[in-house]
């Protein structure tokens, strides 16, 4: 399967211009946005960069936002292949493949940073899930095309990108959640094997 193409020197453009950008648009959206409206589990701006593991924070953030992990791991999967440095010829940044404005509004002052940036994605993906009444189909299309855009339209068939995008994150994602489930039987066996459980006594007698 063909996975994006971010070309080297519009990565290294966009490194340079991120901040810049990101302090415009805060600059434009803060007047007009609640901060806890848009992300309430957002506690610290000036949290450093993060050394955990993307698995490991992408569990974090799941929790933090009631989400399934196997599916900001889909999600993740589709926007960047699990690139940090993905930048796409739209100007969408890191791992979630945030947009500048997008971005701002969450309060993420480093999109390449993976921990900022995937706990913007779970939040906004959150928001998307209340908002269209948990129909994930529906969230997924307006992560990928805008909520507005999916609001109007009468289904995704009138959004034929967005549909195969929606296509995509979704069978990744019955890919991750088997995978998970495959691994937590495994996991149960070694358990047993290094745990025998002894017969007690008195059913030898």
């Amino acid at each position: 399967m063909m996975h994006p193409y971010w070309n080297p020197r519009w990565i290294r453009v966009a490194r340079a211009l991120c901040p810049l950008v990101v302090a415009v648009c805060l600059t434009v959206v803060m007047p007009s946005v609640s901060r806890l409206a848009i992300d309430p589990g957002v506690t610290d701006l000036d949290t450093p960069r993060s050394s955990e593991s993307i698995p490991s924070l992408i569990a974090t953030h799941a929790k933090q936002y009631a989400l399934d992990p196997a599916l900001l791991q889909a999600v993740i999967k589709v926007e960047s292949n699990f690139n940090p440095q993905a930048v796409s010829s739209k100007g969408a940044i890191g791992l979630m493949q945030l947009m500048p404005l997008t971005a701002a509004a969450l309060h993420v002052l480093d999109p390449f940073d993976p921990d900022d940036n995937i706990r913007a994605g779970a939040a906004l993906l959150r928001r998307l899930l209340d908002r269209f009444g948990g129909d994930l189909s529906l969230a997924l299309a307006a992560y990928h095309a805008g909520e507005r855009r999916v609001s109007q339209a009468v289904g995704t068939e009138s959004l034929p990108g967005t549909q195969l995008y929606v296509e995509r994150v979704l069978r990744h994602y019955n890919h991750f959640v088997a995978d998970a489930a495959l691994s937590a039987v495994w996991a149960g066996k070694i358990h047993r094997q290094s745990h025998p459980v002894s017969t007690p006594r008195h059913f030898l007698e």
